[in-house]
C-alpha cells in the first residue's frame, strides 16, 4: 500500500507539473488539479509489497538509436515513459515478458526483477523515461550489469 501510494503521487505530480500525455482516465480534483491514473500496457497500474522499502530512481534519455546495454534489475522496477517508444528486450522471462516490447509515452511496465534485458530507442526521435527501483534497507544494488569480456 505504500509504494502504490508513493508511485502514484510522485508520478501524478510528475505528469501533472510537466503536462505529459496518458491514455488514463481524467479526475478532476479542487481548485482544477487533474489526476490522471498510471496506465501499464496491461491496464492500470497497482502494486502490492508487505516490507520496508528503499526507493530509489532516476530519468532516462535514450537518443535516437541508443541503448543502454545489457543489464539486470536486482529489485522490482517501475519504468514509465515520458517521452517517444522505448524498445525493451528481455533474454527470458514469464509469458508476457521474454522478447521485445514497446512502451509509448503515457505507458508504464513493472519488472519484477532478476531478467536480463536490454533498453533501446529504435525511433528516430528521443525517448525518455522515468526509473523507480523498489527495494529494502541492506538491498542489492538495484542493477546489474555483466562483467566486461
Amino acid at each position: 500500500m505504500i509504494i502504490k501510494m508513493i508511485v502514484a503521487v510522485g508520478a501524478a505530480l510528475l505528469i501533472g507539473l510537466a503536462g505529459l500525455p496518458a491514455d488514463a482516465q481524467d479526475s478532476k480534483g479542487p481548485k482544477g488539479v487533474t489526476v490522471k491514473g498510471l496506465v501499464t500496457s496491461l491496464g492500470g497500474f497497482s502494486a502490492t509489497v508487505n516490507a520496508p522499502l528503499f526507493i530509489s530512481g532516476a530519468t532516462v534519455a535514450l537518443d535516437p538509436g541508443g541503448q543502454t546495454g545489457r543489464q539486470q534489475f536486482r529489485v522490482p522496477t517501475y519504468i514509465y515513459i515520458i517521452e517517444g517508444v522505448l524498445t525493451t528486450d528481455y533474454e527470458a522471462g514469464p509469458v508476457g515478458m521474454k522478447g521485445v516490447q514497446y512502451h509509448a509515452a503515457g505507458q508504464s511496465f513493472m519488472d519484477n526483477g532478476g531478467w536480463w534485458h536490454n533498453h533501446t530507442n529504435r525511433t528516430d526521435k528521443p525517448a525518455k523515461y522515468l526509473i523507480l527501483h523498489v527495494g529494502y534497507p541492506g538491498r542489492p544494488d538495484p542493477i546489474q550489469k555483466p562483467e566486461p569480456e
